[in-house]
């Protein structure tokens, strides 16, 4: 399928509710959809309780490098039931590591040997269990290079570290060891390519292939900080230094399918797929990916993209978000809220999906049942 479908003919919602009638299966996005990495979004738990409820088949499509098992265990602290989702959870990190372990998995005297950037150690974060994910049923192992010269490929797991070990003494900070071993890339808050440059420079000249378990680009933290993501490294590699990128994650239509197949849907992948939409705040990954994949897509305003269109993002209570309105009242004011009109939306939106070349089916202001008043 073209990734330029549909037409420039979108239709704006002021909320999710017109929505639910017109499909009986709906892929869902988390990150800036149904969550904000530490709680659920306004609204976005009872209209998934709804569908439900009306029977809509459900499955979460997700560009977190984290494997499936493990994203779908974290829903519950988000106010989600593991069994809503019959398609279950599919993760670009679960496709990555099924990719390696058919690819690189090795015995002992043949184990691929990995640079691995990934993220620090953290209650969110645990790098260590997606490599052993990695290797798992295989019988193999993969061996963490030290350096850039004995590596055999990158596995761009994260955006935070360069770490050059498969286990870290949390001893050894103290004494300043782990210094040596966990190399701070200085990208993730800061977009610092110094050391990113350095390694990637060195990766280009040997000719190391990237595997890279999150294609995107950036992300929003709930205290409104940004964040740069593993995808703006694999750009840069593939663009910048010629290297050769392996990307899991939307916008690969394959991921889409897969939610299909979880689902035990019967489709055709070269012909156009009716009742199924995805709903995503991406306009370049979730929109993309699904015009690519044959499906209908819904882009989710209050997201990613929300600051870019001058608007204020969905939050975690009824307190901000997007309002739209009929018409324009100055007086009215509210603290994170964005008030606006039909017309002046429809505008804004037209000049992005233009300037991108791509366009969804729908537009809303969240995943919310009523009008975000």
């Amino acid at each position: 399928m073209s990734n330029n479908l549909p037409t420039a003919a979108f239709t704006l919602h002021s909320s999710f509710s017109p929505l639910l009638p017109l499909y009986h299966t709906f892929l869902l996005d988390q990150f800036g959809v149904i969550h904000n990495g530490s709680e659920s979004l306004h609204g976005a738990v009872n209209c998934i309780e709804l569908m439900n409820k009306q029977q809509k088949k459900m499955a979460i499509l997700s560009n977190t490098s984290s494997p499936s098992h493990v994203a779908k265990k974290r829903l519950v602290k988000y106010g989600l039931r593991e069994e809503l989702f019959a398609g279950g959870l599919v993760s670009s990190g679960e496709e990555c590591a099924k990719y390696i372990r058919q690819h690189y998995c090795g015995d002992g005297n043949n184990a691929k040997k990995a640079l691995w950037l990934t993220w620090k150690e953290s209650e969110k974060q645990n790098p260590m269990q997606f490599l052993t994910h990695c290797e798992e049923g295989s019988g193999a192992i993969i061996d963490v290079a030290t350096s850039v010269d004995e590596a055999d490929f990158i596995l761009l797991h994260g955006s935070e570290v360069w770490r050059r070990c498969r286990d870290v003494d949390p001893s050894s900070s103290s004494s300043g060891q782990e210094d040596n071993v966990v190399v701070d890339l200085k990208f993730l808050y800061d977009e610092d390519y110094t050391v990113v440059d350095e390694v990637l420079q060195e990766a280009a000249k040997k000719g190391l292939p990237m595997i890279c378990a999150n294609p995107d680009l950036i992300v929003g933290f709930p205290n409104g900080v940004v964040g740069n993501m593993p995808g703006k490294i694999a750009n840069r590699y593939e663009t910048m230094m010629g290297g050769k990128v392996h990307n899991f994650g939307k916008p690969n239509p394959r991921h889409f399918h897969s939610c299909l197949e979880n689902l035990g849907m019967k489709f055709d992948v070269n012909s156009k797929i009716g009742g199924v939409a995805h709903v995503g705040d991406s306009l370049h990954h979730d929109v993309v990916g699904a015009n690519a994949a044959g499906i209908d897509s819904i882009f989710v305003l209050g997201g990613i993209h929300a600051k870019e269109l001058g608007l204020s993002a969905t939050g975690c209570d009824g307190n901000s978000g997007i309002v739209i309105v009929d018409s324009r009242d100055p007086g009215r004011e509210e603290e994170g809220k964005s008030f606006v009109t039909k017309a002046e939306l429809i505008a804004k939106l037209n000049v992005m999906f233009e300037e991108a070349g791509v366009y969804p089916t729908h537009v809303v202001p969240s995943l919310s049942l009523g009008a975000h008043v």
